[in-house]
């Protein structure tokens, strides 16, 4: 009864690591424009501030992600066109959202939140 026990015990713990370690490949998807971070912290601080009803200041640190991405333009689009095409479309989406004279915080919040999915995977957009 121990022997089944034991093996019970060492089965389920091989299913829970097994089963943990998809879930972190799945995770750490890596694109081929490489370390995206810069990019998904700058949306990440921008969708704070649409969550906080701040629109003046998202447009501000929307306009943060409107520069750097232009200015890595250069090195990123050559490295997968399709994919600096996906998260441009977005980010133009989220930047457009914040610019209109009058803002709504909905649709901020929409285009910032696509923008992040589409950072964290642009193969699957």
């Amino acid at each position: 009864m121990k022997k089944i026990l034991l093996v019970a015990t060492l089965f389920m713990a091989f299913v829970t690591v097994t089963n943990f370690t998809n879930a972190a490949v799945a995770a750490t998807i890596v694109s081929d424009l490489g370390d995206l971070s810069t990019f998904k912290t700058i949306a990440k601080d921008t969708l704070a501030l649409v969550a906080k009803g701040d629109l003046a200041t998202a447009k501000k640190r929307i306009t943060d992600f409107e520069t750097a991405w232009d200015k890595n333009e250069p090195t990123l689009y050559p490295m997968n066109k399709t994919e600096w095409g996906v998260i441009d479309d977005a980010a133009d989406a989220a930047i457009r959202s914040l610019r209109r004279s009058n803002p709504d915080a909905t649709e901020a919040e929409q285009a910032v939140t696509g923008l992040l999915n589409v950072l964290d995977d642009p193969v699957a957009h």
